[in-house]
């Protein structure tokens, strides 16, 4: 099976011939684009190919006209919506004779745009989302000089982009449900593989700036060479020269921070990357039409996504939580788990009045899953709700995040509270935004060569009045006397005077102790003023004072200076961390003459 086509017109040739056969070859290119990256939107398909945005836009509007492609809504909590385009079922026999293929079923085996294709980039949409915008934007845009993007099935990358100088990108992708170590065998796979077989370049997409630099640091240890981390979000998809967006480590220069503009430059320019050749697997004709109105990508607002990331991150979370969170009315949180739970199935509710709570369903396990390339049995054993049996035979449910819910209902519902709470107060203030948080799961920290390990109940970064203010959260009901106090405070110490926390969360990160009274906060001050070491950014509050005052109101102890009243976390700028000296001390004025 030949391709048929014309690249260009002879320089003899008459205008109306020459304009004819562009008219022709304009077809055949953007029903060649539309095949090779199905369910792409306008803008980033004008850059990809290095044409005109009108021009673009043109070509694929006569497509709508005649049938050949559809058009479809797609936005993500990090990445507004737009219209996607994707051939039909006509558009696919169409693009098969056009582009020299006998039959329409000959056309979709090198093409991905076969059933068995489609379903896989219907169900990482989201994924795919990403890497079309990261692509549009690595792209020169101009002058057809075309790039090329290539998802891939299995293996260690989400998806190759190659541009036309040849400099080539692996992305490896980390959601929710990809566990940390899933993601560090990836990395170390990829290292292992011979260099001339890899990329010029690995960029490695992670959900919080937590895991960007823990990441980073792997990495680093495992001599990854010529791979960057960059938070999953719209700045870091789409800037081109914003700084402090894409970071990569090695030993002798430490932490480098890079814009999207100087990562491609970084790349090597050779195409020493050769893909291997795809599998041969079945492929059969799609129906294009009724896949994408069946996909829970297409069917959620990107408001319901967010809902659904913060039910993934905190299973069993109550309703009102959940509102306060998200910065909604009662209805309206109600209208976006009506669609979660009874028009797409992802979402259960348990309980009933005023304790609903909400968490995945068996198919909404499946659908995160097939989202962030996770395995099956891993999700399924953290979320999933299904009855079953210890090893000494009494009942439990299936996943060990609904056991440990069960088990510690309070504490994960102070948890949830107290992210909620600080959510909204930091919405009601104009200077102020809790910028990203991530969940017990995943907040776990080894450090001192994984010798000492913290495991804080939180993770999270506040913008408070220009003060940035990056915390760990440790909700604690049951360290209530001075020798359980002690206890839950070394990892801490530790931690402090290691040399982690510059490192996780710049300039320093504070540890916010929530307990349930005012007396054991007393407990907390009173047993930290007897430490000659406690000179640590460590803050202690009750829940009673949090939910009287608030949490950015003047309600935390700092242990480091027992004799001062409670502070404010907006007064935390009032001090500063000496790294030298692993203490805590008073900013000095400068005083101008």
């Amino acid at each position: 099976m030949s391709r048929v086509g014309n690249d260009s017109c002879p320089l003899t040739a008459a205008v109306s011939g020459c304009y004819a056969e562009d008219m022709a070859f304009s077809r055949e290119r953007i029903l060649d684009a539309l095949a090779r990256l199905p369910f792409i939107d306008a803008g980033e398909l004008a850059l990809t190919l290095g044409e005109p945005l009108a021009t673009v836009h043109r070509a694929l509007t006569a497509l709508l006209k005649d049938g050949l492609a559809g058009r479809v809504s797609h936005g993500t909590a990090y990445l507004p919506s737009s219209h996607r385009y994707y051939l039909t079922r006509t558009g696919i026999s169409e693009a098969a004779g056009v582009l020299g293929y006998d039959a329409p079923w000959e056309f979709v085996r090198p093409y991905p745009v076969s059933k068995q294709w489609l379903a896989l980039l219907l169900r990482r949409m989201d994924a795919v989302a990403s890497v079309y915008r990261l692509a549009a934007t690595l792209s020169p845009g101009v002058d057809g000089l075309e790039t090329r993007v290539e998802f891939q099935r299995r293996g260690r990358f989400d998806a190759v982009i190659t541009l036309r100088s040849g400099r080539s990108f692996g992305v490896v992708r980390q959601g929710l449900a990809l566990r940390r170590r899933s993601l560090y065998d990836r990395l170390r796979a990829i290292a292992e593989y011979n260099y001339n077989r890899r990329p010029s370049m690995v960029l490695v997409l992670v959900p919080s700036p937590w895991e960007q630099r823990l990441t980073d640091e792997f990495c680093l240890n495992a001599e990854l060479r010529d791979c960057y981390v960059g938070v999953e979000n719209r700045e870091t998809l789409e800037a081109w020269d914003r700084r402090l967006t894409w970071i990569s480590s090695n030993w002798v220069i430490g932490r480098r921070y890079r814009t999207l503009e100087q990562v491609v430059s970084d790349a090597d320019p050779g195409s020493r990357f050769h893909p291997e050749a795809p599998e041969r697997k079945r492929a059969t004709l799609p129906d294009p039409e009724r896949m994408v109105q069946s996909a829970p990508a297409f069917g959620l607002s990107p408001a319901e996504k967010r809902a659904l990331d913060l039910i993934t991150d905190h299973p069993m979370i109550p309703r009102e939580h959940l509102a306060r969170w998200l910065g909604v009315s009662d209805g309206r949180v109600s209208q976006m788990t009506r669609s979660l739970t009874q028009t797409w199935g992802l979402v259960e509710q348990h309980g009933r009045r005023d304790d609903v709570r909400y968490t995945l369903s068996g198919r909404g396990i499946g659908y995160i899953t097939r989202r962030d390339r996770a395995q099956l049995s891993t999700t399924m054993a953290a979320w999933s709700t299904e009855p079953a049996t210890d090893n000494h035979g009494k009942p439990r449910p299936l996943g060990h995040r609904i056991l440990t819910w069960q088990r510690q209902t309070g504490h994960a519902d102070g948890i949830t509270w107290f992210l909620s709470e600080l959510a909204a107060e930091a919405r009601a203030e104009d200077a102020s935004e809790l910028q990203w948080c991530i969940p017990t799961a995943r907040s776990d920290r080894a450090f001192n060569r994984g010798e000492d390990a913290i495991a804080p109940d939180a993770v999270g970064h506040l913008l408070v009045n220009d003060l940035h203010v990056p915390f760990y959260l440790e909700h604690e009901l049951r360290a209530r006397h001075p020798r359980g106090v002690l206890a839950r405070l070394r990892p801490y110490i530790r931690y402090y005077r290691s040399d982690a926390p510059r490192d996780d969360q710049p300039p320093f990160p504070t540890t916010l102790f929530m307990v349930d009274t005012e007396d054991v906060a007393e407990t907390y001050a009173s047993t930290a003023s007897r430490m000659p070491a406690m000179k640590l950014p460590i803050l202690v509050s009750s829940r009673e004072l949090l939910s009287y005052r608030g949490i950015l109101g003047r309600s935390w102890r700092p242990l480091w200076d027992g004799k001062r009243p409670p502070l404010a976390l907006r007064e935390l700028g009032e001090y500063e961390w000496d790294g030298l000296r692993r203490r805590m001390r008073r900013q000095e004025t400068q005083q101008s003459c």
